[in-house]
């Protein structure tokens, strides 16, 4: 007979509803927990307690509780998943780290540094557990809530990378994770799972070059479709390049935007992003919406982009693309957003050697 787990969700968003109603969907207790203000559709929720899921994954789930009170959603639970966007990242484990107990598992989906960060105001709070941190490279499906009670999965990921801290408990980890959806796939630490979240060069490069078309047509215009060009393909590219050469340098195994492409979505024989993305494999043709000033930037770009930069730069790998990408949207968005994003200060890893990084993100 399989372990049951009592899990905790924060985050009500479109991840976090389809993470919930899959899990429970497999029999496991699951509360989620919303920190932003109670909407009239959170309420019914909160009333209904039951998630659907439609798409190319079909499932639905009975939840234990939905509430905004974190004491309440996280108290008696095994494994918390933080399934939130970077910048709720500081605030949630503001809310959280009171509340963890000896022998919990916290999973951060996408990572996005949350490990280092986390580890970080432990730290500053005075607060030491027997914890295990956990990080996935990104969410497990492309995904829109059509309702607010029903998530649409335009495709589930193939296969997904995980690492943990400490990294003797990343088998643990992957084992409940892969009896909920078996894609979970080994990381040989979280600094990798966090390089290698492939939003930082699918994202804020084609918006940064497609501002005009964007800003005419917000509502209508696609990300991948409208934004990806063979010309901004390539310049993605070559950025791209720039973080595998930092991923080298730390004896990272990173996987190119492209071979993360097909090992998610399928494999095909294209050759670059711009053919990936109108190949048949693609989940993005039906991706309409974006905005100049959306998450494609202000989330990825400072959390993912700027502490990339900051890892080039203590092992002398040079970033002229990820340098101007980082600089046209501080001019843009009238930001600097080397101060306000994860720069490694922020994460707490300013004065450690490359060597000390890489234990850092292993050991507790």
């Amino acid at each position: 007979m399989k372990k049951l787990y009592k899990f905790a969700i924060l985050g009500c968003g479109n991840g976090g509803k389809a993470l919930a109603a899959q899990i429970a969907s497999k029999g496991h207790s699951v509360n989620i927990f919303e920190a932003l203000e109670p909407t009239k559709d959170f309420l019914k929720l909160q009333r209904e307690k039951e998630i659907y899921v439609k798409g190319d994954i079909t499932c639905n789930g009975n939840l234990n509780c939905v509430t905004a009170d974190i004491e309440e959603a996280v108290s008696d639970r095994d494994i918390v998943l933080v399934v939130a966007p970077a910048f709720a990242h500081e605030p949630l484990f503001k809310l959280l780290i009171p509340h963890l107990k000896d022998e919990q598992k916290v999973i951060i989906i996408p990572g996005n540094y949350g490990t280092f960060l986390l580890k970080k105001m432990m730290s500053e709070y005075g607060i030491s557990k027997n914890i295990s941190i956990s990080e996935v490279a990104s969410l497990p499906y492309a995904c829109r809530a059509t309702e607010y009670n029903t998530v649409t999965v335009y495709k589930q990921k193939l296969k997904l990378k995980l690492a943990t801290c400490p990294v003797e408990k990343n088998e643990e980890i992957l084992n409940i994770m892969n009896e909920i959806a078996d894609i979970y796939i080994y990381g040989e630490n979280v600094l990798e799972v966090s390089l290698d979240n492939f939003n930082a060069i699918l994202h804020p490069l084609p918006v940064l070059l497609n501002v005009a078309g964007i800003e005419k047509n917000p509502k209508n215009f696609r990300h991948y479709m409208d934004g990806i060009s063979p010309l901004v393909s390539k310049k993605m590219e070559e950025m791209d390049k720039e973080r595998m050469s930092i991923g080298e340098k730390y004896n990272l195994k990173l996987l190119s935007t492209l071979d993360q492409e097909k090992m998610y979505y399928g494999f095909n024989e294209t050759q670059s992003i711009y053919e990936y993305v109108n190949s048949e494999e693609s989940p993005y043709k039906d991706i309409y919406g974006q905005s100049v000033f959306g998450r494609y930037i202000t989330e990825d770009l400072p959390y993912l982009v700027v502490p990339t930069k900051q890892l080039g730069e203590k092992v002398g790998v040079k970033t002229p693309v990820i340098d101007v990408c980082i600089a046209l949207a501080s001019k843009l968005h009238d930001k600097n957003y080397i101060e306000t994003g994860y720069n490694l200060e922020k994460l707490g890893i300013k004065d450690m050697s490359m060597n000390k990084i890489i234990e850092y993100a292993i050991k507790m």
